[in-house]
């Protein structure tokens, strides 16, 4: 469809209101009463398409104006309303073109004109239609999408806030009042020296300031770390002055580890683990652990051997733990009198490390437990005793175990072989054998002199 067809269809759809379509009823003249007598005085009625001048009509009407209004007062220089002209007049006159420019219905067939019942008088308002030069399209959906999508990332977008400061002589040249003003950023420097047309990049320049920043921060950083180190390493604070020793009452241990150099070392320099295996080398020390407290302060707890048995030399008497390690003195043992001792009657008195007895020294861990054992199970047989160590015998098989041999010496006058903690036979056996030997003896009135029970199940025993 043209421009031009858009046009005139917009005009027909304009023109043929159906206000000016639907057709009015027009009251006829009032009929003359038979008897003739009608009050209202009769008015020559006006012939259809004619229109009567608006002094008439209000003449006619008895003076009152258009729409049964009150004439108007004539104005004084204002000039008499003209008749005005019937449609059909205007139309010959138009050359056949109707009202609002709409060309003249034909009359129906059989059927003659009449002129339109529409007067057109001087209040009458005539509709104006303006059509626009370029025709309104509607907006398409893309853009519309396009729109929308801006909207959106407008509002995901963060909100830009200006940062507010006091405001300032240097910023605006005057006295500083109350308020708030906003930050005012300056200008970026030019350089002095620029001779090349091209301006040089801001971005450039900014780098240049941020690498240089990062390079004084840095050395600031290193600095400082330096000034800390040297402060931890060498301030008189920082130096351990207390050493508290948790885990033993016994103050030659306090002592030996209070004396070990630690107070006065740098706190951060000290060794805990190196420490703790020094204090774990003292023979009274089972196991040791080692705390700091800051800034000038070491707590170490220590676990004390215990000792359960004494063994007695002839370098001295010596207290052993379970684990057959040699303790201290029995001078220096707090428990000593509780304690059996051992004798050993060997001729080169010696550790398993072929070092002569004394603290710190280790035994044979199998001997150590089946002294013990002797001692516990022996004296509900015989009583009284003294257990000697000597060199052993090997007799009999042997499985592994210690390396000497056991004598009982009975204050009655007899002596008895037990043998090692390596024989074959039983403890229990043994001990067994004894007690029968000696309860025979005491039936028959027996004195025996030597039970050697290192024979297994053929004990011997000989007489005095």
């Amino acid at each position: 469809m043209t421009m031009e067809q858009k046009k005139t269809q917009l005009k027909e759809q304009t023109a043929y209101h159906p206000y000016y379509s639907k057709k009015r009823h027009i009251p006829s003249e009032p009929a003359l009463h038979p008897s003739g007598r009608n009050s209202a005085p009769v008015m020559a009625s006006t012939p259809l398409g004619a229109s009567v001048p608006v002094r008439a009509r209000e003449a006619g009407t008895g003076g009152v104006g258009l729409y049964g209004r009150p004439p108007a007062p004539p104005a004084g220089n204002s000039a008499p309303v003209e008749a005005s002209t019937p449609v059909g007049a205007r139309v010959a006159r138009s050359g056949g073109v109707g009202l609002y420019g709409r060309p003249p219905a034909p009359p129906a067939e059989g059927r003659p004109s009449e002129p339109s019942p529409l007067l057109v008088t001087a209040r009458t308002r005539v509709r104006v239609v303006t059509m626009p030069e370029q025709p309104v399209r509607p907006t398409p959906s893309h853009v519309l999408a396009e729109r929308r999508q801006r909207l959106r990332s407008r509002h995901g977008k963060p909100a830009a806030y200006t940062i507010m400061v006091q405001r300032s002589l240097s910023q605006t040249d005057v006295t500083p009042s109350n308020g708030r003003m906003r930050a005012i950023q300056p200008e970026q420097p030019q350089p002095r020296h620029n001779d090349s047309h091209i301006p040089v990049r801001s971005g450039r320049r900014r780098r240049r300031g941020a690498f240089v920043a990062k390079l004084l921060g840095f050395f600031a950083v290193l600095v400082i770390t330096m000034l800390g180190v040297n402060f931890a390493l060498t301030s008189p604070a920082l130096r351990v002055q207390q050493v508290n020793v948790v885990g033993t009452q016994n103050p030659i241990v306090i002592g030996s580890i209070q004396h070990m150099g630690v107070q006065g070392q740098n706190i951060f320099l000290i060794d805990t683990a190196a420490l703790a295996a020094r204090i774990e080398a003292l023979p009274q020390i089972a196991s040791a652990t080692l705390a700091k407290q800051w800034p000038n302060a070491l707590t170490v707890t220590v676990v004390e051997r215990t000792p359960v048995l004494l063994w007695q030399t002839k370098y001295g008497t010596y207290s052993v733990d379970r684990l057959a390690v040699v303790i201290a003195p029995a001078s220096q043992t707090l428990t000593a009198r509780g304690l059996q001792t051992l004798v050993d009657v060997r001729g080169r008195q010696v550790g398993l490390s072929n070092q002569p007895i004394g603290p710190g020294i280790r035994l044979s861990q199998a001997d150590v437990a089946f002294a013990l054992q002797v001692f516990a199970s022996l004296p509900q047989v015989t009583g009284t005793f003294i257990l000697r160590y000597d060199v052993g015998i090997p007799v009999g098989v042997a499985t592994s175990g210690g390396n000497g041999s056991f004598i009982v010496v009975s204050p009655h006058g007899w002596i008895a072989y037990l043998g090692g903690a390596s024989d074959a036979n039983p403890l229990s056996n043994r001990l067994h054998e004894l007690q029968q030997i000696l309860a025979l003896a005491q039936k028959q009135q027996l004195n025996v002199a030597t039970i050697d029970l290192r024979f297994g199940l053929r004990p011997i025993f000989t007489l005095k």
